[in-house]
């Protein structure tokens, strides 16, 4: 495999793809892959949604978690001598555990992922997830008063 200059949109479905999912949207998540594209674990990770109903129901499955937010980092695209092209996307998720005392669990990701052109846009064929690491740490909801500008409403 040899890097290539990878047009803009491959690297614009990772943005689109986290935006959707930290707003649980599956009308927009789903457009994002093939017709019978899939998001499936890498390794030891079990999870396997393939197809659009399957891509809807994560969304639904995120609901175990009050919100979450990904971050995407670094990303590298390769084609193959055949044409595939492929990439890893680097990202940090953040999922906040709903509670009285929430404690926020940050996920370091690599997706592998497989592209392909369909109707003239790229989408995603496959997004393999796998989890480097997790960790845990309590965390605070948002409160207004963090906005007064005295470092004590942050303590």
């Amino acid at each position: 495999m040899a890097g290539f200059i990878a047009p803009p949109e491959l690297r614009e479905l990772a943005h689109r793809y986290a935006w959707a999912v930290d707003r649980r949207d599956a009308a927009a998540i789903v457009p994002l892959f093939t017709r019978d594209g899939a998001v499936r674990g890498h390794g030891a990770n079990p999870i396997d949604y393939t197809g659009p109903a399957r891509l809807a129901a994560m969304m639904d499955d995120l609901g175990m978690f009050e919100m979450t937010m990904h971050n995407v980092f670094n990303q590298l695209f390769e084609r193959d001598a055949d044409g595939a092209v492929t990439g890893v996307t680097y990202c940090v998720a953040s999922h906040l555990l709903p509670g009285e005392n929430p404690v926020l669990v940050d996920m370091a990701i690599w997706y592998h992922d497989r592209f392909e052109q369909e109707d003239g846009a790229w989408k995603f064929a496959e997004r393999r997830l796998e989890v480097r690491w997790t960790e845990n740490r309590p965390a605070r909801r948002f409160d207004p008063a963090m906005m007064s500008g005295s470092a004590e409403t942050l303590k």
